[in-house]
Formats: structure tokens, C-alpha cells, sequence
């Protein structure tokens, strides 16, 4: 069973010498600039942000 690790964790290990501090000062940053950490396949809090397949597909056909 593959372990999980968390967001901290995973910002952590791409340090050399797994930077605790680093990642919660990078996770501390996006949080100030309005991003959020979510789990893969969690649903957005505000879908209507998110465009569907078809609004993607319209938007890039009409600014060629």
C-alpha cells in the first residue's frame, strides 16, 4: 500500500535536506496569494470558476 504524504511533506522532500521550515513558509505564501492545497479529484469549492470541456474548446476556437 503506497504511504501518503502530506502537502508539507511532499514541498518538504524537494528540498535536499527535507526543509520543513521552507515548505511552511512556500505553503504559508500561496495561502497569502489566494491559493488553496486540495486533494487530487477534490471538488472545487466554486465550480463555476473552472470552465467546462465545451466553454475550454469555444474560448481557444475563437482566439485563433
Amino acid at each position: 500500500m503506497p504511504r501518503k504524504l502530506t502537502p508539507r511533506q511532499v514541498i518538504a522532500r524537494s528540498y535536499p535536506t527535507w526543509d520543513y521550515a521552507m515548505a511552511d513558509r512556500l505553503i504559508a505564501w500561496l495561502d497569502d496569494c489566494g491559493y488553496e492545497i486540495v486533494e487530487k479529484g477534490a471538488p472545487h469549492q466554486d465550480a463555476s470558476l473552472v470552465p467546462t470541456a465545451s466553454e475550454a474548446g469555444e474560448t481557444f476556437e475563437s482566439a485563433h
